[in-house]
């Protein structure tokens, strides 16, 4: 998710910055994650350390859809974290840097600051759940949007380190400019290979409602293709037979157990999660 923006913005600068501010909470409110046990003792700064991923989407404060996918590193000896987002503001897509800090207190509820690209530092909350994750709330006045974030562990991020069977799950919105204008959510059951060339291979089937078009696992078999990076970061891309692909950020976590996701084609507001 930005370059720098420092000095003498032009308009369309400005209006890109106030879009990361937007969307900056969203992105990191998530960013605190304590394990099952960790939950049943004093939660600390020290529960809340490492790499994670996120992702989450709402309604900003200006009424526009919004989501995002991040990757963040915590580091609790001085309780800040840096890190990048891919989000989508109404459809329009960016990529940005991510920085701030934060405080777990005793009672696992978190404040802190964030951050986006060279903009202001903007305040949040959350609240440490029991599972690994976190629930958030939007700071920002008039906006309704949540996300959750989970420990990266330790996968092996190549394209032979995540192949398998995965759940999956996507919720959204296209608007004005996509193949069609409405909420979109698909369910579908995708097979991860490598061919012999070493390249990720994608095969399986979706289902799901497009503005209220329902589609059944027999009109959408779906093929695609696949590429993680060393930092566990990637692209996917997902095509239904006959239409149009679906392309996708990715960032790996739990152990390569579960991929966080966001459509990065314009005009879509569209995040994912892939299961084993």
């Amino acid at each position: 998710m930005y370059s720098a923006l420092l000095q003498g913005p032009t308009r369309g600068e400005s209006t890109m910055i106030s879009k990361m501010f937007r969307i900056a909470l969203t992105i990191v409110l998530a960013s605190f994650a304590l394990s099952s046990a960790a939950w049943a003792a004093t939660c600390s700064n020290s529960s809340a350390t490492g790499v994670y991923g996120s992702v989450g989407g709402g309604i900003d404060s200006d009424g526009a859809p919004s989501g995002s996918v991040s990757q963040l590193t915590l580091d609790s000896t001085t309780g800040t974290f840096t890190g990048t987002s891919t989000s989508s503001h109404n459809g329009v897509i960016e990529t940005y840097s991510l920085s701030g800090t934060y405080a777990v207190a005793s009672n696992c509820t978190v404040t802190g600051t964030v951050t986006a690209g060279s903009g202001e530092p903007q305040p949040f909350s959350a609240v440490v759940t029991s599972t690994g994750g976190v629930k958030e709330a939007d700071g920002k006045t008039g906006a309704t949007t949540g996300s959750f974030l989970v420990a990266q562990g330790s996968p092996k991020c190549t394209n032979a380190g995540v192949k398998g069977s995965f759940g999956f799950q996507a919720t959204g919105v296209f608007v004005t400019g996509a193949p069609f204008t409405g909420p979109l959510d698909l369910i579908g059951e995708l097979a991860l290979s490598v061919n012999k060339s070493g390249d990720g291979v994608i095969t399986g089937e979706v289902a799901g409602s497009e503005n209220g078009t329902i589609l059944t696992f027999a009109d959408e078999p779906v093929t695609g293709s696949y590429s993680i990076s060393a930092n566990c970061t990637g692209t996917a891309t997902i095509t239904p037979k006959g239409e149009s692909a679906l392309n996708f950020s990715v960032v790996v976590v739990d152990g390569g157990k579960e991929m966080l996701a966001i459509e990065t084609d314009a005009d879509t507001v569209v995040t994912a999660t892939l299961q084993h």
